[in-house]
């Protein structure tokens, strides 16, 4: 069985027909164990989803098929939000790079010591 969902695809659609593929397997009389049909599950998802089977696997989390769909879907849209806050955080500074494209940076600029005498007193300031 090597139905894999691409990047981008809906979570929610794929795990729906993994299920649909597992009870038809049942249907003909092959037992699938629980364990096994949430580990084929799993293995079907892109690397985007590493994050999320790493904490089902190591939380040692039990759930339905149809639990673990929901979880994947709210996970999808989790990432989605996510990318989408970071996408809007970091395009006004692409806008304010963009104007100053053509222009060069100036070096920074270096601290200078001002002399004992030179320094504004209160006196000078009172004067000038």
């Amino acid at each position: 069985m090597t139905a894999r969902i691409r990047d981008g695809a809906s979570v929610h659609e794929h795990g729906v027909k993994m299920i649909g593929l597992i009870e038809k397997l049942l249907s003909l009389d092959l037992v699938i164990p629980h364990k096994l049909s949430t580990d084929i599950l799993l293995l079907s998802l892109p690397s985007s989803f590493d994050n999320f089977v790493v904490n089902f696997n190591m939380n040692k989390l039990e759930a339905t098929l149809e639990e673990l769909v929901n979880m994947l879907a709210n996970y999808e849209a989790t990432m989605k939000k996510e990318k989408s806050v970071f996408h809007v955080g970091s395009s006004s500074r692409s806008k304010k790079e963009s104007h100053k494209k053509g222009k060069k940076r100036s070096a920074p600029m270096k601290k200078i010591k001002l002399n004992k005498k030179l320094r504004p007193t209160k006196l000078n300031q009172k004067s000038g």
